[in-house]
């Protein structure tokens, strides 16, 4: 009766206009999201499951480099508001841009050697067409990151907004190229790189709108400012640095190890079952995740202030148990209509492995609950107790895909996940049990 006590304070106490008005736009939002990233797979998948699944391949590079720039965006969403109640929003955020223009810059010319030197080995792959590949990648993954930005602002209207035009644009081209014949894998990655460039801009220009201008500093103080800002980044963000390849590993490394042992017409098979466990889990969860987490650590900005340590603790309870839920349900959903999604967002060559997609969804869902989780350990300051868990499945991953793909064919990549799912989600509870423990004993 206590903790229900608790939940309804909790909830009755963030229940405010602002607060359903947020609600509703992060609802929406991730309506939104979930329909057009549908609608984009199923014109994509036109293109036939060998194209797509080299265009799955390709994604896998946007998802490390995802890894990576999500590794340091943790810092940035950790210390925003202790720096806000400080009145040096303004000099962190500045912090951010740089940080943005410069590993910009030296991906551009990464991209740009790559192309060159890969484009004369790579059979049927010209130099332009691996460099607007490259450019693909970086533009999907920054324009990400403001999404992450306006979130951390809790500015969930303009964010819903933004994306929503950004997916709806890249749409409106893709409907053009199929009427004209023209749905080639070139000329999708083309577009979408278009597109997000094209938002970039306009993100950057809105996001500015919303920093205050601060009383001006000497340039010696905002250097020095700035270092103990970066510094306080790196330390925070060098575990999640650590946990991006092994993060890589365990969600992408399987379409390479498919590819390599089956065929890449198997690759796009499985992407496009992934793509309806993106819709249904995935984006949810982190819709989910973003939405509380600076809520949460807005609770954690003061480890001093015990009442609101103990409302941020409340908040990653309910929002593990929302995640769960959502995973509980989504399964049931894909058991009974597997076959029916999957031709929906695509066609029935796809359908081959179809009752693959409940154990795909209920091992990813798991997956995410116990990435919840890790909420407290990074509020808490303490992200490297989750090194050990997130290179031990990303390790794992890779040896069960091994064999388990070998021996079951693509079946044996669902028996991966699922395992994986369930190694750490009990994993991280004891590890959290562990840390809650230890800072209890300190304030006591």
């Amino acid at each position: 009766m206590k903790k229900l006590s608790e939940f309804y304070s909790v909830v009755k106490k963030s229940t405010n206009s602002k607060s359903i008005e947020e609600i509703i736009w992060v609802i929406l939002g991730q309506g939104i999201n979930v329909i057009l990233s549908l609608i984009i797979v199923k014109i994509i998948s036109q293109m036939g499951p060998n194209d797509y699944g080299v265009y799955a391949l390709i994604l896998t590079a946007a998802a490390l480099l995802g890894l990576i720039y999500g590794s340091f965006q943790q810092g940035f969403i950790r210390y925003y508001y202790d720096y806000k109640y400080e009145r040096k929003e303004e000099i962190f955020v500045n912090l951010f841009l740089k940080f943005l223009s410069i590993s910009v810059i030296i991906l551009l010319f990464f991209v740009l050697i790559f192309s060159f030197f890969a484009g004369s080995f790579l059979n049927g792959y010209s130099i332009i067409f691996l460099l607007i590949a490259g450019l693909m990648v970086i533009t999907t993954k920054v324009s990400e990151l403001f999404n992450s930005w306006f979130n951390i602002l809790r500015k969930r209207k303009i964010n819903t907004i933004l994306f929503s035009c950004e997916k709806g644009l890249i749409i409106i081209f893709f409907v053009l190229l199929l009427f004209n014949n023209s749905l080639t894998l070139g000329n999708v990655i083309l577009f979408i790189f278009i597109s997000t460039s094209l938002f970039i801009i306009i993100k950057l220009f809105t996001f500015k709108k919303f920093i205050p201008n601060e009383k001006p500093l000497e340039k010696t103080q905002v250097n020095v400012l700035q270092k103990n800002m970066r510094k306080r980044i790196w330390i925070y963000a060098t575990p999640f640095l650590i946990w991006a390849a092994a993060g890589w590993l365990q969600l992408n490394g399987e379409k390479w190890i498919i590819n390599g042992i089956l065929t890449i017409k198997e690759v796009g098979i499985y992407a496009i079952m992934m793509a309806i466990v993106n819709a249904l889990v995935v984006i949810p969860s982190n819709i989910i995740n973003e939405f509380a987490t600076p809520i949460i650590f807005q609770n954690y900005a003061d480890l001093g202030v015990l009442e609101n340590i103990k409302r941020g603790y409340i908040y990653i309870k309910i929002i593990t148990l929302l995640v769960f839920v959502l995973t509980v349900i989504s399964t049931i959903i894909t058991y009974y209509f597997a076959e029916n999604l999957i031709t929906i967002i695509s066609s029935k060559e796809y359908i081959k492995y179809w009752y693959l997609l409940p154990l795909l969804t209920f091992g990813t869902g798991l997956f995410y609950t116990g990435q919840t989780q890790t909420i407290l350990g990074m509020a808490l300051d303490k992200p490297k107790k989750y090194l050990f868990p997130k290179l031990l499945i990303g390790g794992l991953a890779v040896i069960l895909n091994l064999i388990f793909i070998k021996i079951f064919g693509l079946n044996g990549v669902a028996y991966t996940i699922l395992l994986i799912g369930f190694i750490y989600v009990i994993h991280i509870t004891i590890v959290n049990r562990n840390i809650d423990d230890s800072f209890n004993k300190q304030v006591n």
